[in-house]
């Protein structure tokens, strides 16, 4: 096999850098796997595809200078948060000629959400389920404001905020020891502010944690511009905790204002995150808070 077609086999480039290529090697090992699927009727020449990534996974990194020491086997690797409330199902869900087939579950456990392999959406859809599983065994009522409160504090447990940060930000640069990571977010105006002077492009804003929102207020007035939002649900998680981190920097900057009569003044800014090299994420233990509003 030439390193050409180990790419080739990847559908990876030696543009991407070594987490893009493992994470597309892993993925094509559960796509190939017998258990990926249960519905679906094994095609023999799946073990002679599971040969070819596992030989062009190690073409790629013996090419790079390190040696392969991966091991194929089905386990789902992710981190395990043992004190986690409870064990939620893994899914994913292939495609085949565009055509989304049904999910498979794929593990079972306390693991925390790992963006290289499970698709934020399939994640919720988990942490949901196990939300409503806890409190049925509780013989609690599923009244919609408990559900979403048990809901976000279940989520806070199966994410790392750090390490999902430097797996779905842009990474812009390094510093010594420190990378900078950016993300997109906006900010939404009442109609009635249409008048008011917009920030400049490129204008740099404080951002900081307020009630659990992240706030934008601009550094020689004060003036607080407003809550920002994320057009990516996954940001809440990552974004919002790292705002409260004092070991992570924190910039904000105006990149686009859009107006318009009906929705107001959208402001999108793209925040930037200064995260040392060195930092671990805690775990987050949310069973007491959990259990307490399950028994409210």
């Amino acid at each position: 096999m030439t390193l050409k077609e180990a790419y080739k086999i990847l559908g990876a480039s030696k543009q991407d850098d070594d987490r893009e290529i493992k994470a597309k090697y892993k993925k094509l090992l559960i796509l190939y796997h017998p258990d990926s699927d249960p519905t679906r009727k094994r095609n023999p020449e799946d073990d002679e595809k599971i040969r070819q990534v596992i030989e062009a996974y190690k073409k790629i990194k013996e090419s790079e200078g390190e040696s392969y020491f991966d091991t194929y086997e089905f386990t789902w690797d992710a981190f395990e948060n043992k004190a986690a409330f409870s064990e939620r199902n893994i899914y994913v869900q292939f495609k085949m000629y565009d055509e989304e087939l049904p999910l498979s579950k794929m593990a079972r456990g306390r693991f925390v959400w790992d963006p290289d392999m499970e698709e934020f959406r399939l994640f919720s859809k988990s942490v949901l389920e196990a939300c409503k599983d806890i409190m049925t065994d509780y013989s609690a009522i599923l009244a919609p404001d408990k559900v979403k409160d048990i809901f976000h504090l279940m989520m806070q447990e199966y994410v790392l905020p750090a390490d999902a940060a430097r797996k779905i930000g842009k990474k812009v640069r390094e510093d010594g020891d420190v990378e900078v990571f950016t993300f997109n977010g906006f900010v939404k105006e009442n109609p009635s502010d249409l008048k008011a002077s917009a920030p400049t492009i490129g204008e740099p804003l404080n951002i900081f944690l307020r009630e659990d929102r992240a706030v934008v207020e601009e550094i020689v007035t004060g003036k607080v511009l407003g809550t920002v939002s994320f057009d990516e649900d996954e940001l809440y998680y990552v974004v919002l905790p790292l705002l409260e981190d004092p070991k992570v920097q924190a910039h904000a900057s105006v990149t686009k204002v859009e107006k318009s009569r009906r929705a107001g003044k959208r402001m999108n800014v793209v925040i930037e995150l200064t995260i040392p090299k060195n930092l671990k994420d805690t775990p987050v233990a949310n069973g007491k808070l959990i259990e307490k509003l399950i028994r409210a």
